[in-house]
């Protein structure tokens, strides 16, 4: 993992940021705002975390079901792995490592597990680019670096969804980019994959139908939404008085922010984003970053132990991890014991 340049890079966005933010932070006022918190509502805001997760394991079922049919609970142990690796490894290797766990544990298609994930991620980009336009336009983006973030991954997700869907509106097409794909791997890469281009369609071409996309597009919008209000919770235990608007614009700022590689779970610019928009909303400074830290924390934090425990109860080596992180292949018994 240390010669690899994704990590390399992820640990440079991280340092740079998390300078910038304490750059333009009194140490001494993030102290103080420290100790006058009550961390007692950082218990429901956890609850509150965890009911989001839910619903996007809700999510992922629904996915999942040309596949195989996996409740919703099941997939909860995976999903947090994920999470945890995430936390963990550069460049969201955490997805990688959750559909090769799912895929030894349940004998399902990895590849096809895959291309579900990669339709979880592209929605909530697009959900919370929406939400980012709607709290802004409630509250105002005020900060130009705040607008960039929503110019910038507005376009983004935009191009990303349509060329989606115009690259897998037919299955003729999908197996066309996947194949045109394919050939330009490597060749043991492309002999190892092409036998699972069916469960990678089916995965990806799952939300063409419209009770599907209805599902998926409402659910995501839930678990963000209940996701906001854990940062609501976090906010009453600062005295941090704002509109629940405000929460909903952190909540998506920092999101989106770490879309581009870091490390430790988007540490740097997570505080940053979450910053930005809380002294945009007129709160201090050094409250403002102690809340960023207080806030990732809570998102980090019992997901990454959460996420250790389970692997270690399926008996999977931490050390693992990162041969882990490449694209599955199929073969069973590959890499879990």
């Amino acid at each position: 993992m240390l010669r690899s340049l994704r990590f390399w890079a992820g640990a440079a966005i991280s340092v740079l940021l998390i300078a910038l933010f304490l750059l333009a932070t009194d140490p001494s006022e993030i102290g103080d705002a420290f100790g006058e918190a009550d961390y007692w509502y950082m218990v429901p805001a956890v609850a509150v975390l965890f009911v989001s997760l839910w619903l996007r394991c809700y999510r992922w079922s629904v996915l999942m079901r040309p596949i195989a049919a996996i409740a919703p609970q099941r997939l909860f142990s995976y999903a947090i792995i994920g999470y945890m690796a995430n936390n963990l490894l550069p460049a969201r290797a955490g997805e990688i490592i959750r559909a090769y766990v799912l895929g030894e544990r349940e004998r399902v298609s990895k590849v096809g597990t895959l291309g579900t994930i990669a339709v979880e991620r592209l929605f909530d980009g697009c959900v919370l680019v929406l939400m980012l336009l709607v709290a802004g336009a409630v509250v105002g983006l005020g900060d130009g670096r705040l607008q960039v973030i929503a110019a910038a991954s507005a376009v983004l997700f935009s191009v990303a969804l349509a060329g989606f869907y115009w690259l897998t509106f037919t299955t003729e097409r999908a197996h066309g980019f996947v194949g045109f794909v394919l050939r330009r791997l490597p060749r043991s890469a492309g002999e190892r994959l092409g036998p699972h281009v069916e469960s990678l369609i089916d995965g990806v071409r799952s939300v063409h139908s419209w009770r599907t996309f209805l599902l998926v597009a409402v659910f995501s919008g839930l678990a963000w939404t209940v996701e906001a209000g854990a940062y609501a919770i976090i906010g009453r235990g600062f005295g941090i008085e704002i509109s629940f608007a405000h929460y909903v614009l952190l909540l998506a700022a920092a999101n989106l922010a770490i879309i581009v590689p870091t490390f430790f779970g988007g540490t740097g610019p997570f505080e940053w984003a979450a910053k930005l928009v809380l002294v945009n909303a007129g709160v201090a400074g050094g409250l403002a970053g102690a809340y960023a830290i207080v806030a990732h924390a809570v998102i980090f934090v019992p997901t990454t132990i959460l996420g250790l425990i389970l692997l270690w109860t399926f008996g999977i080596p931490l050390a693992r991890l990162g041969r882990m992180s490449r694209v599955p292949a199929d073969e069973p018994g590959a890499v879990v014991p």
